[in-house]
């Protein structure tokens, strides 16, 4: 398993995993399923919808088979797919200058995707301080199943 981590500007609640080399209009990742899922999916782009408006920590997990995940302890978890063409992937929040963006090796193919999020019930307001974590785990898959496994009320 390889596992980086990131502090991203989540500017309009969202931050990104783009293919380097993509060329998807992200204008048009936010339909209404997306938005209710909380994950937007694209042919080589994955747009993570967060609960706060600001620096949010992002985690990024790559394994080489399905990984067997516990989601008792998650808030949130939505599956979608990308595919990686490039060998290298692209983190980012949506106004994030892309030339300065962080990259991430990862093996050309289709992946699984799986995004989660936890220690919502810590925000109080969107600016605040608060326990909430982001983690996308990827893993080698040609199904691409688009759905929401665990759902949060944002209140």
């Amino acid at each position: 398993m390889k596992n980086y981590k990131f502090e991203l500007f989540a500017d309009y609640f969202q931050v990104y995993l783009m293919d380097t080399e993509a060329d998807d209009d992200t204008s048009e990742v936010w339909t209404d399923e997306a938005l209710n899922l909380k994950l937007g999916v694209l042919p080589n782009t994955l747009a993570v919808g967060t609960f706060r408006n600001v620096d949010v920590p992002v985690e990024i997990e790559i394994y080489d088979s399905e990984p067997d995940i516990d989601l008792k302890e998650w808030d949130h978890a939505s599956k979608g797919y990308i595919i990686i063409k490039s060998g290298s992937c692209t983190v980012f929040g949506c106004t994030d200058y892309l030339p300065d963006a962080a990259k991430i090796e990862i093996k050309p193919g289709a992946y699984a995707a799986l995004s989660l999020a936890k220690g919502l019930d810590s925000i109080t307001e969107e600016w605040e301080d608060a326990d909430d974590l982001y983690r996308v785990i990827l893993w080698p898959s040609s199904i691409k199943e688009y759905k929401a496994l665990k759902s949060h009320e944002n209140t």
